[in-house]
């Protein structure tokens, strides 16, 4: 149903808890192995063709899933999720496919998609002087959240590709590369992304808060280097690449079906009619009683 205009609307984000870090990680891994597999279907010989196939559904199935994120009047899991692991997709190709066509290495890459996200944040800020992620009530906070989400993943994108990245041989090589490898960008990032978490529950920064804010963003950008290369290392690397870009897009939409399928679960729980009688025995009650 199409809301009035100007009507405020109930939050439209997930509550952050620690099932949606690993719904996050899970969709970035998916979105990693299975853009690659998408790209390369139709063979090496027809990159070309993949990369505008994968470009075709992944950026079609978005807009769709968006489309029913926005004109919902909350917060549905399905819509929700959907478009983060099909932005996953998006964004993976998007990222690697401007480092292509631009001809700029990863360190380039990886700082203007950092200057993207302060920009988003900055326009954010003066369009609505809140950048809680607790308050998406508008559509207008809304879009600018599913912007900021856009470009972290293309930051991640490029910022754990440039740490991963060998600055000579191989099939990827870039002069700028930090040559840690998968696994091992995989470990440090993911070891920086769990001591935020770890600050956030124990420190419990004030809701709104700049610390709060800031590392809810810093985790979400980790979750999309780390997630990658941990794609990327069993895809590749892992017992020389037996699970193959297939193998680990079958293996992270599993992940990613059962952990969506857990939160629907939780949510439809949440809202289930016996905690609204509940609600409204109470209310009687109060009322009989004055």
């Amino acid at each position: 149903m199409r809301m009035p205009k100007g009507k405020e609307l109930l939050n439209k984000v997930p509550a952050i808890t620690l099932l949606f870090w690993l719904a996050k990680l899970i969709s970035t891994g998916l979105g990693e192995s299975v853009s690659d597999y998408s790209s390369q279907i139709f063979g090496q010989q027809n990159q070309g063709l993949g990369e505008l196939f994968t470009v075709g559904w992944s950026l079609s199935l978005f807009a769709i899933f968006l489309t029913l994120q926005f004109r919902s009047n909350r917060y549905r899991p399905v819509y929700y999720w959907l478009s983060v692991a099909l932005l996953a997709v998006f964004g993976t190709f998007s990222a690697d496919t401007f480092k292509s066509l631009t001809g700029l290495h990863y360190m380039e890459t990886t700082a203007i998609f950092g200057a993207l996200m302060l920009v988003s944040f900055a326009a954010w800020y003066l369009s609505t002087k809140d950048l809680s992620i607790h308050h998406i009530t508008s559509h207008k906070k809304e879009a600018f959240y599913w912007l900021t989400v856009a470009f972290s993943f293309m930051l991640g994108t490029a910022a754990g590709d440039w740490l991963a990245t060998a600055r000579t041989g191989g099939y990827n090589v870039d002069p700028t590369g930090l040559n840690l490898g998968f696994l091992n960008t995989g470990l440090i990032l993911g070891a920086v992304f769990i001591a935020i978490l770890a600050y956030r529950a124990i420190r419990r920064p004030a809701q709104n808060s700049v610390s709060e804010i800031a590392t809810f963003w810093l985790a979400y950008i980790l979750t999309r280097p780390v997630g990658a290369s941990f794609a990327d290392y069993f895809g590749y690397d892992f017992h020389n690449g037996f699970l193959g870009n297939q193998g680990m897009s079958v293996i992270w939409l599993a992940l990613f079906a059962v952990s969506l399928g857990v939160i629907v679960w939780q949510h439809a729980k949440q809202q289930s009619p016996v905690s609204d009688e509940v609600v409204d025995t109470e209310s009687v009650k109060k009322v009989a009683t004055k």
